[in-house]
């Protein structure tokens, strides 16, 4: 039964994640851009944005967080399996690649990147396309969980 309740809580965290990502890519981003406001309309908006970026944040972090913990208690209890010696295990170590990729990105994005309301600047654009790949290596990354699952 506890396992079950970890394998939840990482699914849960990981619908989390990539549910709030693939909402920010496809239909904030894009309702956003079409939107123009005149004079004050401009600011109020971008306030919001910034307002969901925070909150949007502790939620990206938080699950990685989780994400993080709860698969170290799952490869923890594997450890000991043949598996982690045959292709699955190698399967594994990519998947764990890929999600240190994944946080290093994200810092770079959260941390090391402040985000322009100007999404045309470099600042802003360079943002957009860490914000992509995170994206695409997350949908990897639940694909190769797909795989693992499955063999």
């Amino acid at each position: 039964m506890t396992q079950t309740v970890i394998i939840w809580i990482h699914l849960v965290a990981a619908i989390a994640w990539i549910g709030g990502l693939l909402f920010h890519r496809l239909v904030l981003r894009p309702a956003i851009g079409r939107v123009s406001l005149p004079g004050k309309g401009q600011e109020v908006l971008t306030g919001i944005l910034s307002r969901i970026e925070a909150r949007f944040k502790t939620l990206r972090w938080l699950s990685l967080a989780t994400l993080l913990v709860t698969g170290i208690v799952n490869l923890l209890n594997e450890g000991g399996s043949a598996r982690m010696e045959s292709a699955w295990g190698a399967v594994l170590m990519l998947k764990l690649f890929f999600v240190l990729i994944v946080i290093g990105l994200t810092a770079i994005h959260d941390v090391g990147m402040a985000a322009p309301a100007d999404a045309s600047s470099e600042p802003g654009r360079a943002s957009v396309w860490i914000g992509d790949t995170i994206l695409a290596l997350g949908l990897v990354i639940v694909l190769i969980a797909a795989y693992l699952v499955q063999s």
